[in-house]
């Protein structure tokens, strides 16, 4: 028995592959390349989970836009001139594994841990 597919028909475009490199590479964002195909975010994630060429231009447009935020950063320090905010903001968000803030946490002294348990049991039946 053969099976059909269900579900509307998909929308995708190979061009999308590159179109969404160069969109993002003037520091945009994913979800604004979306807005401008006419489709919404999820459906960027679908399309990355279906097509491998797809997903892979979604992270070179993820690398594309961290580049566009680290040359904003890099003029802003050497003219003075530029939000530096928003430049930290998006390579905080576009690169964390470059740019992000470490924040450490150590606890010393004693720790009680108290430990709760619930435990259901089945009454007998009385109903015979």
């Amino acid at each position: 028995m053969a099976t059909s597919k269900r579900g509307r028909p998909t929308s995708y475009k190979p061009e999308y592959a590159e179109g969404i490199v160069s969109h993002c590479s003037t520091g945009a964002s994913i979800t604004s390349y979306a807005a401008q195909i006419g489709v919404c975010r999820d459906t960027i994630t679908e399309w990355g989970n279906v097509h491998p060429e797809f997903s892979s231009a979604v992270k070179r447009a993820k690398a594309a836009a961290a580049a566009w935020y680290d040359l904003k950063a890099r003029e802003v320090l050497e003219t003075g001139k530029g939000n530096a905010t928003l430049a930290i903001f998006g390579l905080k968000n576009f690169a964390p594994d470059d740019f992000r803030d470490v924040q450490e946490q150590r606890l010393s002294g004693e720790v009680t841990v108290n430990k709760v348990v619930r435990e259901f049991v089945d009454s007998p039946n009385t109903n015979g």
